[in-house]
């Protein structure tokens, strides 16, 4: 295994450096950019990982671990005030003494930002909405920092998330028990993991329980409210659109439900609606009409990020921990049964 002398040797510098790189003291002790990619270049090379979460909890400051949250800069920043909520209300309830940090990163380039998972920052990092890249670069690594992951799989990391085939399958039967043959579908153009499964999971199910969805009733585009705006309007211009529709995401249907206004459509007697519910319950609650939703168990699933982080941090955990979380169905105006 290597050491930190071995490192200071390969990047050309004394052990002394490569401890105040790792530490986070470059800027303060005048050590240059170059120096420090040097040495981040070396450490890489030789898996070598500091593992600066265990002295935090070996010193006086074991009371109060730091929890990273990382999360991307994409259409998906709405829902991250919901899981920011969610996180944030266990700390608090469960009275747990912590420091919380919020890091932002690019989908599919985690490794720009992954120097404080390589050098072990934090006691436990949660990352949220990574993509399928992102979580093999992060089991190439195999850090010694603990790591949970959001809805996503994973052998290696701790994982709380939710079924996937399972909502795509209450979808589809919620639609065969109204009677519909055919629905549309409104789906981001993102290639999103868990929204992409989601979608292919409500897709498949269509197929088993005898509804058709052609592809042109296939509609994609930006996963945010403008979207979905623009999304209805390609489907108000169709003359024999299938009045039930699917929305993978609820900002786009609440995008859809200015457009369909405006159109003088009315919900649900000429179109109804079904949507994933990822924003805060109010947000669909008190649209007009109110949405109906398949919700996702943000609650619960911070709850449980919580539990497994307190988990890991009092009894030195190491094998991972996986939770599933079930959806819970809302119905409310936009379709009833």
């Amino acid at each position: 295994m290597a050491t930190i002398k071995d490192v200071a040797k390969l990047a050309g510098v004394s052990p002394t450096t490569v401890s105040i790189i790792i530490s986070g003291k470059s800027k303060e002790r005048g050590i240059s950019a170059q120096t420090q990619e040097r040495v981040f270049a070396v450490m890489k090379d030789l898996s070598y990982q500091p593992n600066l979460s265990a002295r935090r909890l070996r010193s006086q400051d074991a009371s109060k671990p730091t929890i990273a949250f990382f999360w991307p800069l994409d259409d998906r920043n709405s829902i991250l005030a919901s899981f920011l909520n969610a996180l944030q209300k266990e700390i608090k309830t469960q009275n747990f003494l912590c420091e919380f940090i919020v890091q932002a990163y690019e989908n599919d380039f985690l490794e720009r930002d992954a120097s404080s998972i390589i050098n072990n920052s934090y006691n436990i990092a949660i990352i949220g909405a990574a993509s399928n890249r992102d979580i093999a670069y992060l089991e190439s690594l195999k850090p010694n920092m603990p790591i949970i992951l959001i809805n996503r799989e994973s052998e290696q990391f701790s994982t709380v998330r939710t079924d996937h085939q399972k909502i795509g399958f209450q979808v589809a039967d919620l639609f065969r028990k109204k009677g519909y043959s055919e629905v549309m579908v409104v789906s981001s153009s993102q290639s999103y993991v868990a929204t992409g499964l989601r979608t292919q999971a409500f897709l498949y199910a269509c197929s088993q329980v005898g509804i058709n969805v052609s592809s042109e009733h296939i509609i994609k585009g930006p996963g945010t409210v403008t979207g979905g705006a623009q999304a209805a309007e390609e489907i108000c211009s169709l003359s024999n659109a299938p009045k039930a529709v699917f929305f993978d995401s609820d900002s786009m249907a609440i995008g859809a439900l200015h457009t369909f206004h405006k159109h003088h459509l009315r919900i649900p007697e000429d179109i109804e609606i079904l949507t994933i519910g990822m924003l805060e319950t109010e947000t669909t609650a008190f649209c007009i009409p109110s949405l109906s939703v398949i919700e996702m168990p943000n609650a619960k699933i911070g709850h449980l990020v919580i539990d497994t982080v307190k988990k890991i941090l009092e009894s030195n955990h190491i094998s991972p921990i996986h939770h599933m979380v079930d959806a819970e169905v809302i119905l409310r105006e936009s379709f009833t049964l």
